[in-house]
């Protein structure tokens, strides 16, 4: 039976809330909803309508640092909704369906972050740095860059401008390392840093990583922990 968390829990990376980024896997279409789908899908969209709503009762932004930390708000509110969907009792094909519809509401919320985020990018290559930008923001930034599993081109941009940033912490080592892998496991390419989970026959592993032996290498020098040490929690479901 496919559940929830299989296909909603967040991936799991050093110093990045478990929350914080959702999975590449959105099921394919398959039959339409029951009556019970539709009530959580319409639960959901009241959800994402309600946040924008209350975005949209704010004082206008006076900064791209407010305005980031806003679209972020709303796509972690639809995030945290679509988790907590009860598909328990559901069938497969229910899960599916449901599942299905959930995500094109929360994919209509990431186009709409990307467009915003594109808009925003910095003159000259540049990418929203922490102390220009704030925590905050600079961490907006990153959760919709990779959740643009629709955008490639978006996804490689922004990790050719993060990587000049991230010697200096100005963008957090494990924000890159997930652009970079994200965009690897999209591709159907071996992982750099080993940050995304994949199931496989009934397990999740990390997958394909490019030069296995130097992995922990690269990941250090990014600052981030050994493989074997790091503070990895997989996805229930599997």
């Amino acid at each position: 039976m496919l559940t929830r968390r299989l296909l909603l829990t967040a991936f799991a990376i050093i110093a990045t809330p478990a929350l914080a980024a959702a999975p590449v896997y959105a099921p394919d279409a398959g039959p339409g909803l029951s009556p019970r789908g539709e009530k959580l899908v319409r639960a959901l969209k009241a959800t994402i309508r309600a946040k924008q709503a209350e975005m949209d009762a704010l004082p206008p932004a006076t900064s791209d640092a407010e305005k980031l930390t806003r679209l972020a708000g709303i796509e972690q509110a639809a995030r945290e909704a679509l988790y907590d969907l009860d598909l328990e009792a559901m069938s497969f094909d229910e899960q599916r369906a449901t599942l299905s519809a959930a995500w094109s509401l929360v994919e209509a919320v990431d186009r709409r972050n990307q467009a915003a985020l594109k808009g925003m990018l910095p003159p000259g290559g540049g990418w929203f740095g922490r102390t220009a930008y704030g925590e905050e923001a600079a961490r907006a930034a990153w959760l919709i860059t990779v959740h643009a599993v629709n955008d490639r081109k978006l996804m490689r941009e922004a990790s050719s401008r993060m990587a000049p940033l991230v010697a200096d912490a100005e963008v957090l080592p494990a924000w890159y390392a997930s652009v970079v892998d994200r965009l690897a496991v999209l591709e159907g390419r071996p992982q750099r840093f080993g940050t995304q989970p994949v199931c496989k026959a009934g397990t999740w592993t990390v997958g394909a990583v490019q030069d296995p032996a130097g992995l922990d290498a690269r990941r250090a020098e990014l600052g981030l922990q050994a493989m074997e040490t790091r503070d990895f929690r997989p996805p229930p479901g599997c």
